[in-house]
């Protein structure tokens, strides 16, 4: 016979970062021939997001060739769901119908960042 112990169990994340942080899942919308024509204004409004240190990384998912598909993630900084949602809802890509969005939140326990690169313009900035 076994005994459970109502003892508390240790939290295995509890020394983990616990970072929440927002994906944003664009997938093919119901416009999606609008594509190529938003690519400017999207490239344009993801520089901002970068800029303000609301876009922590984004990009496309790439097909068996390793050429970029129709779907693609951002992970961006926000205080909620809805404004995750309103962040998405403001990139041309969601706004024209060229591609759809789901909001996921993200709770971040490893890894590692020593700098901060923003990849549009190539700076970097010691932290």
């Amino acid at each position: 016979m076994t005994t459970q112990s109502s003892a508390p169990q240790p939290n295995p994340t509890a020394g983990s970062l616990n970072k929440q942080l927002f994906v944003i899942f664009s997938d093919a919308g119901p416009r999606p021939d609008e594509l190529p024509a938003q690519i400017p204004a999207h490239l344009h409004y993801l520089t901002g997001l970068e800029k303000q240190g609301t876009l922590f990384m984004s990009g496309p998912f790439l097909d068996v060739s390793g050429n970029p598909g129709p779907s693609g993630m951002l992970i961006v900084r926000a205080t909620s769901t809805g404004e995750a949602a309103a962040i998405a809802a403001g990139d041309p890509f969601h706004s024209s119908g060229a591609r759809s969005f789901r909001v996921q939140e993200w709770q971040v326990h490893q890894g590692r960042i020593d700098i901060a690169v923003d990849l549009s313009d190539r700076t970097y900035h010691l932290r």
